[in-house]
């Protein structure tokens, strides 16, 4: 029962009992009207002596109070106004009287019934076309679908190796495997596993081998981004994107810009540009002071390497191959010039760290 009910109910039950005692109070002010009983004057030693003023006396001499029957009467009218304002109150939707009440005296809240049904009326209706894969068609092996993007290089296509799925399905796999954070104790391989899926980038020998580089695997369903397409295995030879065309990025030389496998082999950085304008002369020049050198665009290249400097420059760097093993590059950055330092090609290792020799 809610506050308001209890005040209505409470000035109800104060006026009717303030009305009723009005209503004795004004009746001892008069006699009733069928008394004829003789009135005996001795007992009333002042009455000879001539009416008291603040004495009613009627019709049959016996006195009566102008004043009691008064405040009885104002005590009645008060009572009856404070049990009509009670009962308004107690009556006032929401309060007593209604349904909200009875549902209080339940358990359940006000108006529950009503709030529900707003509710199931309002709410939105959720489609199944909102669950990826739902509308569209399944596709079966050998499908080419759509375009992803790497965490690194150019955009990637994805194929279907085994089972059915939609494309847009397929396309979001692949992508959101690409965007999710590496683990750094994953290994090379870049292993990462989502809404039952498990996927892996190979290294440059397992994907010349199987024909494509990352992977995707759930149940009897294989995605795969094969090499062709797959900036996570450019050619290791020339270094050059299909075709034998230079990448983007290219600087012009007669050595063309590379883009190395991300399959953990060490480089010994010789020299780092970083000034818009003067990448050509500084490359040039540091090409021509170690031969057999070649050298790479850092955001076109492994997210092992720093993409961009401090100020927002892109990073082109003079570099040699080195081994897998950090002996290998630690012996090949001792005998380099002056201020070479090791880096890992892979897709695991903090950017921000130079290996330690």
């Amino acid at each position: 029962m809610s506050s308001m009910n209890t005040f209505g109910l409470v000035l109800l039950a104060v006026g009717v009992l303030v009305a009723l005692i009005g209503v004795m109070i004004a009746a001892t002010g008069r006699p009733a009207r069928g008394d004829t009983q003789p009135v005996d004057r001795s007992d009333w030693a002042a009455y000879d002596q001539g009416p008291d003023p603040a004495v009613d006396h009627g019709g049959d001499g016996r006195p009566r109070s102008r004043r009691t029957t008064t405040v009885g009467l104002a005590m009645l009218t008060v009572g009856l106004v404070v049990a009509l304002a009670g009962g308004v109150v107690w009556a006032l939707p929401g309060t007593g009287g209604s349904a909200d009440t009875a549902a209080w005296e339940s358990g359940a809240p006000p108006n529950a019934e009503r709030t529900e049904a707003s509710a199931t009326a309002t709410a939105p209706t959720t489609s199944r076309r909102d669950e990826p894969g739902d509308d569209e068609p399944r596709r079966g092996p050998g499908t080419e679908c759509g375009l992803v993007q790497p965490t690194y290089g150019e955009p990637a296509q994805v194929r279907i190796e085994r089972g059915t799925i939609g494309c847009a399905e397929a396309e979001r796999v692949v992508q959101k495997y690409y965007d999710l954070p590496a683990d750094p104790n994953g290994g090379n391989t870049a292993p990462k596993e989502f809404d039952g899926w498990r996927c892996t980038t190979a290294t440059a020998g397992a994907a010349g081998e199987r024909g494509y580089g990352t992977s995707c695997l759930k149940g009897d369903v294989q995605l795969v981004v094969p090499n062709s397409m797959d900036s996570g295995s450019p050619q290791r030879d020339s270094g050059l994107s299909e075709g034998g065309s230079r990448p983007y990025g290219d600087l012009g030389l007669a050595i063309p810009m590379t883009r190395p496998s991300c399959d953990g082999r060490g480089i010994v950085v010789l020299y780092s540009a970083v000034l818009p304008g003067a990448y050509e002369s500084e490359i040039r020049t540091a090409l021509a002071s170690n031969p057999g050198a070649r050298y790479l665009r850092t955001d076109q290249a492994c997210p092992s390497l720093r993409q961009r400097d401090e100020n927002g420059n892109v990073i082109y760097a003079v570099y040699r191959e080195s081994g897998y093993s950090r002996a290998e590059l630690c012996a090949d950055v001792v005998t380099a010039p002056a201020g070479a330092y090791g880096r890992w090609l892979d897709t695991t290792s903090d950017p921000t760290v130079l290996v330690s020799c």
